[in-house]
């Protein structure tokens, strides 16, 4: 796995994860998204938390999600950044390329491609993915398909770090028209699959 590689090899293999055509201590909370004691009961149970927001926003793009993995902060952070086990767990991802790595392994800019159906085009975009190591994952878009697309990636280490709780918050504007029912259809299954997908690589021996 990435935690065990060099850093050389870590920089060459990360890339921010993306889904749908579409941020925690024992105090687990995001900076705009506090995760209340219900909230961290219902991951304790292993449900992936998707607040009614995160499914009644998409007219804008917006959407949000939570999980805990049972796995430290950083074993989560090098899953979520290699572009092979990306292509493992993100739904519809066909593509990942790390096109450009800043000398100190900070930011990558990464090509994507995703195939949703075979009756919708397929998108390519490219995007800076900014790293703090262990504890978040930034991205913005750079060219592509997508109008906008932004999103932020936080993980939080519980019960001493042997666990985290991974929270998920982006924006994505396509440039091409898709019927919201397809768009609603996508969220409600593809986002709970990034979430238990994350989960299953991270937790994987």
């Amino acid at each position: 796995m990435m935690c065990c590689d060099s850093i050389a090899a870590a920089r060459a293999g990360r890339a921010c994860l993306f889904v749908c055509a579409l941020l925690a201590g024992s105090a687990a909370h995001a900076d705009d998204w506090p995760l209340s004691v219900e909230d961290l009961a219902r991951l304790d149970h292993g449900e992936v938390l998707l607040p009614p927001a995160a499914m009644g926003d998409q007219a804008d793009g917006r959407f949000r999600a939570a999980i805990e993995i049972d796995a430290s902060a950083e074993r989560v952070f090098h899953t979520m950044t290699d572009c092979a086990q990306a292509l493992q767990f993100v739904p519809h991802l066909i593509h990942c390329q790390v096109l450009e790595t800043a000398p100190d392994g900070s930011w990558q800019t990464i090509e994507h491609e995703v195939n949703y159906a075979w009756y919708l085009p397929r998108a390519t975009y490219v995007f800076r993915a900014a790293y703090e190591p262990f504890d978040r994952v930034s991205y913005t878009g750079v060219r592509g398909d997508f109008r906008e697309i932004n999103g932020v990636w936080d993980l939080a280490p519980r019960r001493d770090g042997s666990a985290t709780v991974v929270t998920y918050q982006a924006q994505v504007a396509l440039r091409f028209f898709l019927p919201r029912w397809v768009v609603l259809a996508s969220l409600k299954h593809d986002l709970p699959a990034l979430m238990r997908g994350l989960r299953q690589r991270s937790e994987a021996p």
